[in-house]
Formats: structure tokens, C-alpha cells, sequence
């Protein structure tokens, strides 16, 4: 059989340890993805009918994703975007924000 294959690389990135596990994103913990002014905004979302909410605004606009801490503890994402290096992680109770970074400033 006479082909080719093409692999196609995804970038990832995976954030855990004792900062996020004190921030709140505990294995099972479902969050928020959101573009906020050049930022990734990750925001834990607890209640059950917050969780309800952000899966229905997740069918409506396609910039709005949803998951889930993995039970290891892993906060786990995978896009292209990761690319665009280096990256600034922010974490705060109930929230990480992702920064690119350009030369010594945020963007």
C-alpha cells in the first residue's frame, strides 16, 4: 500500500502542584476557558446550576470551553495557541490566568 501519513502535533500544557490544589482545582473540579483582553482565563465553576449554565453557553459561543481537573490532579489544555511562547501563568483562588508574554512585557 502505497501512502503517507501526516502527524499533526498539538501543543499542550499541563499546570498542577501544591498552587492550583490551594487555588481550589482539585481532581474533578470543573472550570471555566475563556478569552478575556489577550488572556486565557480559567475560572472554577462549583455550583451545580453554574455548571448547568456554562455547558448551555458552551453551545451558543464557540470561544467558551468547559472541563474538568483530572483525577491525578492535572490541569490539562491542548491547542495551537501554546505556540505563541513564552508563556505567564497567574494563579489565584479559583482562578488561573495565561499570559503570553512578549520580551519582558505581558501581553
Amino acid at each position: 500500500m502505497n501512502g503517507f501519513y501526516i502527524c499533526r502535533f498539538t501543543p499542550e500544557l499541563i499546570i498542577d502542584g501544591d498552587d492550583i490544589i490551594k487555588a481550589g482545582f482539585t481532581p474533578g473540579a470543573a472550570f471555566k476557558i475563556e478569552p478575556y483582553q489577550g488572556e486565557l482565563v480559567i475560572t472554577l465553576v462549583s455550583a451545580e446550576g453554574e455548571i448547568e449554565r456554562l455547558l448551555l453557553a458552551t453551545n451558543v459561543y464557540p470561544h467558551i470551553g468547559a472541563d474538568c481537573i483530572r483525577d491525578n490532579g492535572e490541569l490539562y489544555l491542548a491547542e495551537n495557541w501554546l505556540t505563541e511562547q513564552p508563556l505567564a501563568i497567574s494563579v489565584m483562588p479559583g482562578q488561573v490566568v495565561i499570559h503570553i508574554q512578549h520580551g519582558n512585557m505581558l501581553v
